[in-house]
């Protein structure tokens, strides 16, 4: 992704001296604005109190816990992939208790998806249509599927986007060669996202087979087996460093059993079915996706860019490429969905081929200019750009879902209600009990003391289970839980297996998606009160 050519196209062929300041300034202006409704969207942004998604909080536990010598898998039980663990780590280390260090790299993926969707519309127009890329940032961040800010699937736009961009370049190059630092490079990231999330590496399976079916149509056979190589080198590299380290922690059997075998066997929709039901559910489930209200801001210019791609005359756009982002755009799908289970943020990948909306935008904004070149001049773009990203902005302050939080101040929150009452005991212990991570683990800044430290999708009877021992043992001072609302106060006081042992304290009612959520906080009993 850091390529010298990127950076050229970035800065000027030249640095930043002379003219080529004005367009280095000019390009961080456009790339600056475009990020602006991620500020108002995504709740890791300094705009709002906490972000309070439940699955975000679990990776920075678990980064958290690695920063601390626990080892994932071991100690603290989840079943992603342990790149997720180490990014948030260095955005804990970089805002303690906060999620801005963790929004920077929401930021530069937000940055390298429109930086690479740029230079797609630039492979076959001259010029890319600035307001396109401020709209184009907007209806992403906004969607239903961005859910919350800080999902896997928003940190891989970045990624897909560079790959896809390769191999379009490397299509146009009649008889050329890709680079192989390029091929290198896309091994690197298909390797972080398949110990991230493997079920988003289904683009790559077909980019690889993009390139064998391209170098056998030119009889490059030699230059196959490089690229096969360089890939797999790039593919290598990422991965070496986790069987370094779990082989010397002695983890790499549970590393391997959590986030593959329990991965692909445990974390489905539960029915046994064949490959052809498999796949007509997956296509069900994009397209319900697709359809979701909450989503048409982007899909629907998915689809139109899509067609119009594929209607372009071959002289503009080959078949090869028409046929290989076709199938690129398929295989991401299928990986996705393949496993029979849906949930909001899942489609949120594919909005990465709205870069295919910008490559008809772009063509009939050069028809536009060309119809009122004194019209449009630098004032007037200037005047656009600045006008698309104001409209923008405001259209995702007013669509997205998230914006009621940023009203709310950190102490009405139950998260910093609690915590402040939990720091002001001698033992800070606290046990997230019955559900999702709540995000008090981040904002203690506390590293659970126990490995099932909140109940996940994956087997949730059996960590209910493990997590009731803990309570029977009352292996934490503290335990939050949640309810759905209502809830009376006598239901909280006589709740089963918990208040056996542990003794209500305080309860909160609070929004999150789409309804109150009863918050409620025990402490443990003393042995006498205990039947």
């Amino acid at each position: 992704m850091w390529e010298c050519a990127g950076w050229k196209r970035l800065f000027g062929e030249k640095g930043v001296q002379g003219k080529n300041a004005f367009f280095c300034l000019r390009n961080l202006l456009l790339y600056g604005t475009a990020l602006l409704p991620l500020w108002v969207c995504s709740k890791s942004s300094p705009l709002y109190p906490f972000n309070d998604w439940p699955d975000v909080n679990i990776f920075m536990t678990v980064g958290n816990g690695l920063l601390q010598g626990k080892l994932p898998y071991v100690d603290l039980i989840d079943h992603k992939g342990p790149y997720v663990y180490l990014l948030a780590a260095v955005g804990a280390l970089l805002s303690p208790g906060k999620f801005y260090g963790y929004f920077l790299f929401e930021c530069l993926s937000i940055f390298f998806f429109l930086f690479y969707t740029r230079k797609v519309i630039l492979l076959y127009v001259k010029d890319c249509p600035c307001w396109f890329l401020a709209l184009l940032s907007a209806v992403v961040v906004s969607a239903k599927s961005f859910v919350h800010g800080g999902s896997i699937e928003e940190l891989s736009l970045g990624i897909l986007a560079y790959a896809i961009y390769s191999l379009l370049h490397f299509l146009r190059e009649k008889d050329g060669k890709m680079p192989k630092t390029s091929v290198f490079f896309n091994g690197i990231w298909a390797g972080v996202l398949f110990w991230s999330k493997f079920s988003l590496l289904g683009l790559y399976f077909v980019w690889i087979l993009a390139i064998l079916g391209v170098c056998l149509r030119r009889k490059q056979f030699s230059d196959f087996r490089r690229y096969l190589g360089a890939f797999g080198g790039g593919f290598l590299a990422a991965t070496v460093p986790w069987i370094i380290y779990f082989g010397i922690c002695h983890g790499t059997g549970e590393w391997l059993n959590v986030y593959i075998w329990k991965n692909i066997f445990g974390y489905t929709s539960g029915e046994k079915s064949g490959i052809c039901s498999r796949i007509y559910g997956a296509v069900r489930n994009v397209i319900d996706s697709l359809k979701d209200r909450g989503n048409r801001c982007y899909s629907l210019p998915v689809a139109l860019g899509c067609i119009g791609y594929v209607c372009l005359p071959s002289g503009k756009v080959s078949w090869a490429e028409k046929l290989w982002a076709a199938g690129m755009g398929a295989g991401l799908a299928l990986g996705i969905f393949i496993g029979g289970t849906k949930h909001d943020y899942y489609g949120l990948p594919l909005a990465v081929f709205l870069m295919f909306a910008g490559v008809d935008a772009g063509m009939l904004w050069k028809l536009a200019s060309d119809k009122w070149k004194v019209l449009g001049g630098k004032i007037c773009l200037a005047v656009l750009f600045l006008a698309a990203s104001a409209v923008g902005t405001t259209g995702a302050f007013f669509k997205s879902p998230n914006v009621y939080l940023m009203s709310v101040k950190q102490e009405e929150m139950p998260q910093y209600r609690f915590a402040e009452r939990i720091n002001g005991s001698a033992d800070s212990t606290v046990l997230n009990y019955g559900f999702l991570d709540g995000g008090f683990y981040t904002v203690l800044r506390q590293v659970p003391t126990v490995p099932v430290f909140c109940v996940t999708n994956l087997h949730p009877d059996r960590q209910i289970a493990q997590q009731n021992l803990y309570v029977e043992n009352r292996k934490t001072h503290w335990l939050v839980t949640w309810k759905a609302f209502p809830v009376s106060e006598e239901e909280l006081e006589n709740l089963p297996v918990v208040s056996e042992y542990y003794a209500l304290k305080e309860y909160q009612y609070f929004y999150f998606e789409g309804g109150l959520r009863t918050y409620a906080l025990y402490e443990v009993k003393d042995p006498e009160e205990i039947p």
